[in-house]
């Protein structure tokens, strides 16, 4: 049976339900009483508002996508938005949207409070690191907030399963967590558990699981629950056992006693332990101060009650003393006493809690150490040029004076009070060989090898290092011996000898070269002109003797060039100081030089080519001075090839600054040795009796003699059998 619309009425407005009636658009038509908290009524009536002047900032966007939603197919929506009231602060209502002829019917119920315990619930978890899940054992269906999902480092948007739940936990562990579960819809006893799990992201992490049934007619309709982030708790835990079990082992480690010393009643309560060690009676709990200070040894007296009083006048509330004490037996030993003090309200020291530990071994063991130190450092300081102990990782542990003052003086290092690695602090041209050497005597092999050194003050210095290494009493390597020995007269000497004895050599060598060379080109045009002139003598036909003039005319210019070329040679200073410095066309003189010899290539017939560079590049040099550098290059080119040809090429493109004249020919090719050797002078790649072409061998010399002399550079290439390129560079004009 319908309402009534008086039914109806009464309905609507003694409701604690908000009704509104709304535009599509959420403009607000109608409401009923309840409604006027939401917003006054006189407010409403001055001009028509949107229900969306009243919802808080963060819903009106929720609002907006859930009327979008409602159509005629689909005209119900339920939804929660929050409003801002001026006198009950946020209210949450949870509305049912109805659409009909294009208007919204909403019904609301208020609901703040459990709204507000939502926020807490969702502060709680994230505070706590928990989340809340449930499971439905008869449609097998799991639940996680978004609590769990943050403690599994999942997306939220995950559809959970039981089988993904129980995937974070190891293999091993897996069969009996998910046995947990099934055990509790059989029992109907709840469960808890605490597990390491790893997470989505692959993050270790501990967490503890609780979990209680819900019973209708005695049987499991719904499992809730709750896992938490318990790993910092987990973690401090085992911190906890660790150091508690730290602490034993020291305790039993160490030749300790503990004490506790009441300073205004004078009574010292010593543990059992420390009555055994100093010999004290094990039927007193608390023994006076008096007692124990007659044990301590005459001599240190004095120091340990000034030591104490001070201790108990300063600062802070640590305590520390050191002195000998008379055990048992009647022998003293060293102990020290670590204590920490409580004060009253005026600072005064009224009670302190310490230990006693024997340290008397360890005090014989660092004299021992201390002595056998000093016996050391001075071998070290009065043996080898250099001495550095290093550990097996290459720290040094131990240095002479003259190593100590050097590191100090070029690295700002102390390795006797600061740790460094020797390879640190080492000259540059040590670390080319230490690691190779040091990473050698690690497996145990004594290594010499000789280095040469510059000094701080400059000078050269030879040192024969030897690395060395030192085995323990497990005859394992614990450290290596490196020494540096000063072998730089004994290296300078040998380098002189083997200098000397090289100059010979060379002399020698260039000796027989010049001899070899002149007494061939002096002798061989000689010889022609002697020959000749007797054919002259008695030669009558015409014909005949204008051959032998060109014969001897050829005999008497080799010889010219012979000694000119030797005259040049000699004069290179006086060349240098009379220049004939200008700004020439470098196609032009390459040109004059490549016209010269035209003829002799063509008479062997040689390709004989000149490449010209189209930008006519300048040059400021002794026009003549290249040109007789160029000549004897060309003229060696021609003289040895025989076969293919020569091409003369000048570039001045790859290059700003120079331009590039090249010489390449065909011909015989150099060996690979002799190309450093072709720019001395007397020298030729074929020497002596069996040489296979004519010349002094001072044509190249002069050549680069006179390019470098004009600031430039030659340089040459060859394969035997190939053929040669030489190329000059010489500065542009810039």
């Amino acid at each position: 049976m319908p309402f009534t619309a008086e039914q109806f009425g009464i309905l609507a407005e003694k409701t604690l339900h908000f009704l509104l009636i709304l535009k599509k658009n959420g403009r607000i038509v109608a409401f009923n009483n309840r409604c006027e908290i939401l917003f006054p009524t006189n407010e409403i009536e001055k001009k028509a508002k949107y229900i969306t002047d009243y919802i808080i900032d963060d819903d009106v966007k929720i609002f907006n996508q859930s009327i979008s939603t409602l159509t005629h197919q689909n005209s119900i929506v339920s939804e929660s938005f929050s409003f801002a009231t001026e006198n009950l602060g946020v209210l949450a209502l949870k509305f049912n949207l109805t659409f009909h002829n294009d208007l919204i019917y909403a019904a609301g119920i208020d609901t703040t409070e459990e709204y507000k315990e939502h926020r807490a619930l969702m502060t709680i978890s994230k505070l706590t690191k928990t989340g809340a899940w449930y499971f439905d054992p008869k449609n097998d269906e799991m639940y996680w907030s978004k609590g769990c999902y943050h403690i599994k480092d999942l997306d939220p948007n995950t559809i959970m399963t039981r089988a993904l739940g129980a995937s974070f936990y190891s293999k091993e562990t897996r069969a009996r967590i998910e046995s947990y579960l099934d055990n509790l819809v059989k029992t109907k006893k709840p469960y808890q558990y605490t597990e390491k799990i790893v997470t989505q992201k692959g993050n270790e992490k501990w967490v503890k699981v609780v979990a209680h049934p819900v019973i209708y007619k005695n049987e499991v309709i719904y499992v809730n629950g709750t896992i938490a982030d318990v790993t910092d708790r987990h973690n401090y835990i085992e911190k906890l056992k660790y150091n508690e079990e730290t602490k034993n082992l020291a305790l039993k480690g160490i030749q300790s006693g503990l004490f506790d010393h009441h300073i205004e009643k004078n009574e010292v309560f010593y543990s059992v332990d420390f009555k055994k060690m100093l010999g004290l009676p094990l039927d007193h709990d608390f023994v006076p101060e008096e007692t124990f200070r007659e044990m301590i040894h005459p001599d240190d007296v004095d120091g340990a009650i000034e030591t104490h009083i001070h201790n108990l006048e300063k600062e802070g509330n640590q305590y520390f003393n050191q002195y000998r004490l008379r055990d048992k037996a009647g022998e003293y030993h060293y102990y020290e006493v670590h204590g920490f003090r409580r004060k009253n309200n005026s600072g005064e020291t009224v009670r302190m809690i310490g230990n006693l530990i024997d340290v008397d071994q360890r005090i014989a063991n660092e004299k021992t150490i201390i002595e056998s130190k000093n016996r050391l450092q001075a071998i070290v300081n009065n043996g080898f040029a250099y001495t550095v102990l290093l550990d097996p990782k290459g720290q040094i542990l131990m240095t002479d004076e003259k190593s100590l003052k050097i590191i100090k003086r070029d690295f700002n290092v102390d390795p006797t009070k600061n740790s460094c690695l020797f390879i640190d602090v080492m000259p540059l041209n040590f670390k080319n060989t230490f690691a190779h050497e040091f990473n050698e005597a690690l497996k145990g092999h004594t290594v010499k090898k000789e280095i040469e050194r510059i000094t701080n003050n400059g000078n050269t210095q030879w040192l024969e290092s030897k690395y060395i290494p030192i085995y323990s009493q497990e005859k394992k390597i614990n450290s290596v011996l490196v020494s540096f020995h000063d072998i730089t007269e004994q290296k300078l000497a040998e380098i002189a000898i083997k200098q000397s004895h090289l100059k010979e050599q060379e002399l020698n060598t260039l000796k027989s070269n010049i001899l070899s060379n002149f007494s061939h080109e002096i002798r061989t045009p000689l010889n022609g002109i002697m020959t000749v002139s007797k054919l002259l003598l008695d030669e009558k036909e015409p014909k005949e003797i204008k051959k032998l003039l060109a014969y001897l005319e050829e005999s008497k210019d080799r010889l010219l060039e012979t000694i000119d070329n030797l005259s040049n040679f000699s004069d290179l200073e006086a060349i240098k100081s009379n220049l004939n410095i200008r700004k020439v066309d470098t196609n032009y003189t390459v040109e004059t030089s490549y016209r010269q010899y035209k003829h002799l290539a063509e008479a062997k017939n040689l390709k004989y080519d000149l490449e010209l560079d189209d930008s006519c590049p300048q040059i400021t040099i002794d026009e003549e001075l290249l040109k007789a550098a160029l000549n004897n290059i060309v003229h060696n080119g021609v003289k040895y090839t025989n076969k293919g040809g020569i091409i003369i090429r000048v570039n001045s493109e790859k290059s700003k600054n120079n331009v590039y004249i090249s010489v390449k020919d065909t011909g015989i090719g150099i060996e690979k040795e002799n190309l450093k050797k072709i720019f001395d002078p007397f020298m030729q790649e074929s020497i002596g009796i069996n040489r296979r072409y004519e010349g002094t061998g001072i044509g190249l010399s002069l050549s680069k003699r006179y390019i470098e002399i004009l600031g430039g550079k030659i340089k040459v290439k060859s394969k035997i059998g190939k053929g040669t390129e030489f190329i000059i560079i010489i500065p542009k004009c810039l």
